[in-house]
């Protein structure tokens, strides 16, 4: 069975987790970066990835409370663009 670079890459840092979540938080920031507007991005201050669980830290009580009523369909988009189901949950602080 042939396996391509790019499958032994994604099956080990699913298995090693401590890598998988550095990883994927890196992936996960450049399309937060990359796909949410300025206005949004600006007033997240950092977002940490472990177990699943995203971490967004927001610097305005209106758009926390935005994201918090978002939270799924934010999920769900991540994990499309990650092409994997990693992120269970978003906390926000």
């Amino acid at each position: 069975m042939d396996l391509h670079i790019k499958d032994v890459l994604k099956q080990y840092i699913q298995k090693e987790q401590r890598f998988g979540d550095a990883f994927y938080g890196q992936k996960i920031e450049a399309y937060w970066n990359e796909a949410l507007p300025e206005s949004i991005t600006s007033r997240t201050s950092a977002l940490n990835f472990k177990n699943g669980v995203l971490k967004i830290y927001v610097t305005s009580a209106p758009l926390r409370q935005q994201l918090h009523m978002g939270r799924q369909k934010l999920i769900d988009k991540i994990n499309e663009h990650l092409e994997l189901d990693l992120v269970r949950s978003i906390e926000l602080g």
